[in-house]
């Protein structure tokens, strides 16, 4: 079951993804995140009142914290997937987002680096390298793009450190906690500001609301899968998400990338996956 649950997370996480690269192209990114947060609040309270085993009102405050780190990350994110290439900046956040958790296991004195997590250090680095220095279509992928989608998988590693904190009987309340944050906070921005919050075209809309229900879904699914199995499984099969990213991104809007970074997405997902099991 919790091989299962963390393939499903990594499926609708990347999934996710591709939605919020998107909408990204057609919107703009502040946007992208309170409409689909707001989506994902709305679905993930109701399961929460009907799941939920418990109510523990610190795990709703660790949820919210948890989400106020993930919107940096997410934020970055979308903006990346928004200028693309999908199938360089997804792999590139999978590789903080599993660094993060390992880094932290370690500073805490709970956990040590492997022979095999220096090993999937070099092999990150050495993606970043292929990513980064081939060019597509006669323009390179900028260095502001790498480093934000390593800040964005960085946000994604500590919003999973902090989730690890809450009580598997709470589940899915703090991630009720994250989207009330997130998703009640920028809508407050939009009304200060007076602006409009909900785009006007319907494909904008569509995206945003399958993006909300992948995203705060995939999230739910984590903290369930890691709770089934244990932490170390749901971040590894989880840290997967790019696959997903990537194969939307080759069927629906014909995304190419050239051999090299090709070589650099399987390096930067082997890479993830060692530091992971780190």
């Amino acid at each position: 079951m919790a091989v299962f649950l963390s393939v499903l997370t990594a499926a609708l996480f990347g999934a996710g993804d591709f939605l919020g690269g998107l909408a990204g192209r057609r919107v703009r990114v502040i946007q992208v995140l309170a409409v689909s947060h707001l989506v994902g609040l709305a679905g993930i309270t109701a399961a929460a009142l009907i799941l939920a085993d418990d109510f523990i009102a610190v795990d709703l405050a660790w949820g919210a914290c948890a989400g106020a780190v993930g919107l940096i990350g997410l934020g970055l994110l979308y903006r990346g997937l928004a200028r693309g290439p999908m199938g360089v900046v997804a792999p590139l956040t999978a590789i903080t987002s599993a660094a993060a958790p390992a880094s932290w296991g370690v500073v805490i004195g709970n956990d040590t680096l492997t022979f095999g997590a220096w090993v999937g250090v070099v092999v990150a680095l050495i993606s970043v390298i292929l990513v980064s220095g081939e060019r597509t279509g006669g323009q390179g992928v900028p260095p502001l793009t790498v480093i934000e989608a390593l800040i964005a998988g960085t946000g994604f590693g500590f919003m999973f450190v902090i989730l690890e904190q809450t009580d598997a009987a709470a589940a899915p309340w703090p991630i009720v906690g994250a989207r009330l944050l997130t998703g009640g906070g920028l809508l407050l921005f939009f009304v200060a500001r007076r602006e409009q919050i909900v785009p006007n075209d319907q494909t904008s809309r569509r995206l945003l609301v399958g993006l909300g229900v992948f995203d705060t879904s995939s999230n739910a699914l984590f903290l369930y899968a890691a709770d089934a199995g244990s932490l170390t499984i749901a971040a590894v099969l989880s840290s997967l998400y790019p696959v997903s990213t990537a194969v939307l991104a080759s069927i629906v809007v014909k995304e190419r990338l050239t051999r090299v970074q090709q070589l650099g997405f399987i390096a930067a997902l082997t890479g993830a996956v060692l530091i992971a099991v780190a």
